[in-house]
C-alpha cells in the first residue's frame, strides 16, 4: 500500500518538481504591453483635469461623488450632488490601474504592480499617503485566460502599465 501511495504522490508531484520557470513559453497575444520604468511609475499618480470617459471599468459611490475606473489609466471623479447634471471634476492618473476601493476616506488603488493609498478628504489637494511596491503580479493581456505573459527582452526595470492591440498581427 505504501508503494502505491508513493507512486501516486510522485506521479502527481513530478510535473511540479521538473518544471523550470525559465522554460515557459510566452503566450501568444493579440496585444503588446505598454511599459513604464519604475522611476516613472512611482511619480505617475497625480490629480489631473477631467478627461472624457472612454473605457470605463469599476464604478464606486463615495458620498456625493461617483468614482469611475478608466482601464489602465486611473479614476474619474464625478460630482453627483445633482444626479440630473453630474459634473466631471477631475481625474486621478494612475497608469496600470484596473481596480480600486475606498475605506475611511482613503482610496486604495493598483498602480500597475504597486498598491497606492490616496487621501480623499480634500479632493482639491489629493495626496499619496503610502505606496507598497510589487504588491500585485504583472498585468496580463486582456486575451490571456490561459497562462502568464513574460516580457522576454524588456528593459530590467520595465513595468507593464497597460495593453494595446498589436497592429502588426
Amino acid at each position: 500500500m505504501k508503494k502505491i501511495f508513493r507512486y501516486l504522490l510522485l506521479s502527481l508531484l513530478w510535473p511540479l518538481l521538473t518544471a523550470c520557470p525559465g522554460s515557459v513559453e510566452p503566450i501568444n497575444s493579440a496585444y503588446q504591453p505598454v511599459l513604464m520604468s519604475r522611476t516613472q511609475l512611482e511619480t505617475s499618480v497625480m490629480k489631473k483635469p477631467p478627461l472624457p470617459i472612454v473605457d470605463p471599468g469599476k464604478l464606486y459611490r463615495y458620498g456625493n461623488y461617483i468614482l469611475i475606473n478608466e482601464k489602465y489609466k486611473g479614476v474619474h471623479i464625478i460630482n453627483n450632488q445633482n444626479p440630473k447634471a453630474p459634473e466631471n471634476l477631475a481625474f486621478i492618473q494612475a497608469p496600470g490601474n484596473v481596480d480600486f476601493v475606498v475605506k475611511n476616506n482613503i482610496m486604495y488603488l493598483d498602480n500597475a504592480v504597486d498598491l497606492v493609498a490616496i487621501d480623499l478628504q480634500d479632493l482639491n489637494n489629493l495626496q499619496v499617503k503610502k505606496r507598497v511596491r510589487n504588491a500585485f503580479p504583472d498585468l496580463q493581456p486582456p486575451d490571456s485566460n490561459l497562462g502568464r505573459y513574460y516580457l522576454g527582452d524588456a528593459p530590467e526595470n520595465a513595468i507593464i502599465v497597460g495593453w494595446e492591440l498589436d497592429k502588426t498581427k
